[in-house]
Order: C-alpha cells, then structure tokens, then sequence
C-alpha cells in the first residue's frame, strides 16, 4: 500500500508485460510508481523518481537504455536518481558496460521479483521509506 512520502520509481521498459510485474510488486511493497515505455518518455518524467529501473533494451525509435542510463546520471537538472538496470543483457560485457554507464545496481531477466523489490528499497532515500 502506498504510504504519503513514499519513494517514487518510474518503471521503463518497452514490455507492458514487464512494467505491469514490476509495477505490481513495488506497488505492494509500499512505493509510488511510474512507468514508461521509452527512453523519450523517460526523460520527459525527470527528475522527479528516486529510482529509475531501467532496460537497456529499448525501441530503436528513441534513445537507447545505456544513452539514458548516462543521461540519468550525468545530467543534473534530470535529477540523477538511483538507477536499476533490469535488463536481458546478461553478458558480463553488457554488466561491465551497464556498471562503467553509472547503474547502481543490475538485474538479468528473467528476475525473481524480490530481489529487484530488495535493490529498489536499498536505493530508495531511507528517510523516506
């Protein structure tokens, strides 16, 4: 249940299917949660979330996972929040990249559901949740 002052998560990733089971499980677990489905609509809702999940694998239609991932932490009128790739590229060169891009933290898919609820928490401002 979201509690006033919750942490705030914007959920990107181009699979409805994705934001909906990550959106699902952050929202039980207390935060307030927005999704995108794009690099472009991603930046249009920064700053503003504490958290950023994020897939590196995004429509070739706009900029990709790694552009944003860079832009998020670089920028600071985007706010730099807290970024979470959960991404399918799980090559230990996609890790080091996603890592050297500033993620501060990276999940493969397939995720068990706890463990990015456990990362999403570790990251969000502990004075808010």
């Amino acid at each position: 249940m979201k509690k006033p002052g919750s942490p705030r998560v914007l959920v990107v990733d181009d699979s409805d299917t994705v934001r909906t089971l990550i959106r699902i499980n952050l929202e039980l677990e207390g935060f307030e949660v927005q999704e995108a489905d794009s690099g472009t609509r991603c930046l249009e809702l920064v700053p503003g979330p504490d958290v950023v999940t994020l897939d590196l694998l995004l429509p070739e239609t706009g900029p990709d996972g790694l552009d944003i991932l860079r832009r998020l932490k670089r920028d600071p009128a985007l706010g730099r929040p807290r970024v979470v790739v959960v991404t399918a590229a799980a090559l230990p060169e996609d890790r080091r990249l996603g890592e050297s891009a500033g993620a501060d933290a990276y999940i493969t898919k397939p995720f068990e559901p706890v463990e990015l609820v456990d990362a999403v928490r570790a990251l969000a401002s502990p004075d808010r949740f």
